[in-house]
């Protein structure tokens, strides 16, 4: 994936962060899969947890999503 600008990642976490948590879950994750015809399987978007997530709570801050895509 190409990087993005800080202003885009956050764009597309706060898509992603249905719940207003300020991190992102592995379920959001999968659910913005689906519903932008992206499935990815499981074993993929574990994997992109674990590299996004520099702390290893299995959740991903604004941060570490900037960090990773920007």
């Amino acid at each position: 994936m190409e990087k993005l600008t800080e202003a885009e990642a956050r764009a597309l976490f706060d898509e992603i962060d249905t719940d207003r948590s300020g991190e992102i879950r592995l379920r959001e994750l999968r659910d913005y899969g689906l519903a932008n015809e992206g499935a990815l399987g499981a074993a993929k978007l574990a994997d992109f947890v674990r590299q996004a997530d520099t702390d290893g709570d299995r959740r991903i801050t604004l941060a570490e999503f900037q960090k990773y895509f920007a």
